[in-house]
This record gives C-alpha cells, sequence and structure tokens, in this order.
C-alpha cells in the first residue's frame, strides 16, 4: 500500500504541475476578487451541475434556460477563459479514472 500511497502523491503532484490546473487555480483566484461574481457563478455551477446529475428528458431545456439566466456571469471573459479550463480539469481526472478502471480488473459486470 505505501508504494500505491507513493505513485498516488506523485500523480497529484503531476497533475498540480500541469498547465491545465495551474490555469484553473490562477483563474479561479481572479474570480475571488470579485465576491459577486465568484457567487454568481458558482450559483450557475451548482445549477448545472445538478441537472447533469439527473440527466433527464429536459434536462437540455433547462440548460438553456439556465444559461439564459446567468448570460450576464457567462459573458466575462474571465468567466469564459475558466470554465474552458475547469473543463480542461475535469476531462484530465476523468481520463485517469477511466484509466484505473480500465486496467484494474474488478469483476464489476453486474453494474451494467
Amino acid at each position: 500500500m505505501k508504494d500505491i500511497e507513493y505513485q498516488m502523491k506523485n500523480l497529484v503532484a503531476a497533475i498540480k504541475k500541469s498547465n491545465e490546473y495551474n490555469q484553473y487555480q490562477r483563474l479561479y483566484a481572479s474570480i475571488e476578487e470579485n465576491e459577486a461574481l465568484l457567487a454568481r457563478l458558482n450559483e450557475y455551477r451548482s445549477r448545472n451541475y445538478q441537472v447533469q446529475l439527473t440527466d433527464g428528458e429536459h434536462s437540455l431545456e433547462i440548460c438553456r434556460s439556465i444559461r439564459e439566466e446567468y448570460k450576464d456571469v457567462l459573458m466575462n471573459p474571465l468567466v469564459q477563459e475558466f470554465l474552458i479550463v475547469e473543463q480542461r480539469v475535469n476531462t484530465m481526472l476523468k481520463t485517469v479514472n477511466h484509466y484505473l478502471w480500465d486496467n484494474i480488473d474488478l469483476k464489476i459486470d453486474f453494474i451494467i
């Protein structure tokens, strides 16, 4: 287990050194300077995330409605850049997760 913990720490260190993660941190810090912008952005992120979790038949309509409601925030260039970079970080983490699941045989066929 110690070797796994060591490798996990290395993976976290590599992620923290990545351009995507550093851009994410820099942009978030810039947004944090404006409390109202940060609050509004986080409201948007939370609502958008909740819709993605439900995956209902009206989710596209709800997403459009949320984007319209938060249009003032989403038109901010800093927010736009942040959301793009956030997606890149999430994609990187998703790739790591998929790699682990694809390469460790856990016999989870019953889930599907």
